[in-house]
This record gives C-alpha cells, structure tokens and sequence, in this order.
C-alpha cells in the first residue's frame, strides 16, 4: 500500500523569504526540536545541533534547509521544475549578497525548506513499517572517513527524498543518530550512487 507525503509548504503565502524560513523554522522547532515531542528512530535518540549560527536559527534547521556550495556547481536548478524556482533570490549563487550562509559553504534552499514536513514523517513511518514498499533504508560505510551512516529514502512516483544520519556508538552498541541532512534527490548521479549503495548493502546483508 503506498504511503502520501503531506503537500510541500505553499512559499506564495509568504510576503518575503523571511517570512517563509520563519515559518519554515517553527515547523522545524515543534516537529523534530523539541525535545518533548521529537520522535526516536528505531527506538533510538535522534540528536539534532541546536547550536544557533545563522538568522537565530539552529545549525540543525539549516542541515535540511540549505544546500551546499559543492551542490550549486552543476548545470541544472533542482528546483527547476518547482514552483520555489521563480520566487528564490539566491538562485543557487553562492556569491549573492545576502547569503548568510557562506561560512558554513552553504547557501538558503526554499526548495528544500519547504518540504521540511516530510523529515519527521518519513522518520514515522521507517517506525512503523521499515520494509515499507516505498522506503529503502540501508547503512552505508565512508571509506576514506570510516564515518558510518544510515539513509532512509523515499520514492513515490516523482517524490525522491532522502535523509541521512551519523550513527553514533557506545560500547558497540547504537546509541543515537545524529541528523545529518536531508533533501530531494534530483540529479541522476545522486539516484545512481544511492541505488549502488542500496542495492550493495542488501547483497552484503544476504551474505551474512
């Protein structure tokens, strides 16, 4: 049975970008922030930076509300067939004036902040079901950094949206997952190497 993401937050209420991250963020801080009412994954702590940098919001928020310098340089807007694509002012340019993002090599993503929602209920629904027809969900090893991390990627028809985690250990055992990041999957390399990736995983799970 699949499963429907809620609808992306509608950015042509907002008067400004302001106005929109604003809104973007209190979603942010009562949906997964609060420690109250964030939910575990796998019946694991989720640990989100709360440290505040930028606009007084968390670095946190803007891990899933950004997109980075490095992701900029290819010939393609991600949002090039979404609506956010005529109302963003930074454009994916790293340079513009108002990015207050530059030092953390990233710049404002309306794009990506407006499918903030879907962070938790991707995360719901991992809980209830991980075998899920449209989730995949696998960990994955950084060679050159040793660093180990779980992803959990929706698809659904044109819907391709990923979120990632830090696993951290104690003693050998899980102790949390540390939110990375998350973002729509737009560019044909992404998808390839998240397919290779998930597609690796199963096999070296078969084997054990």
């Amino acid at each position: 049975m699949k499963h429907n993401l809620t609808l992306p937050i509608d950015v042509r209420k907002y008067d400004n970008d302001k106005q929109f991250f604003d809104e973007a963020y209190n979603i942010f801080q009562m949906e997964l922030q609060a420690r109250y009412n964030r939910p575990n994954l796998f019946n694991k702590f989720i640990y989100i930076d709360e440290k505040v940098k930028y606009d007084n919001k968390p670095n946190g928020f803007w891990h899933i509300s950004s997109i980075g310098e490095d992701d900029t340089k290819y010939d393609m807007y991600p949002c090039c067939n979404d609506i956010t694509n005529g109302l963003c002012k930074y454009m994916c340019d790293f340079g513009h004036p108002e990015n207050f993002l530059k030092d953390d090599n990233s710049i404002p993503c309306i794009y990506r902040a407006c499918r903030i929602k879907w962070v938790r209920e991707i995360i719901e629904l991992a809980n209830n079901n991980k075998n899920h027809p449209n989730l995949r969900i696998w960990q994955h090893k950084n060679q050159r950094t040793k660093e180990k991390t779980l992803k959990i990627r929706y698809l659904n028809g044109c819907i391709d949206y990923i979120i990632i985690f830090k696993i951290s250990y104690k003693n050998s055992d899980i102790y949390c997952y540390r939110l990375k990041t998350a973002y729509p999957v737009v560019l044909k390399s992404y998808k390839k190497r998240f397919d290779r990736e998930y597609n690796n995983y199963i096999i070296m799970k078969s084997k054990k």
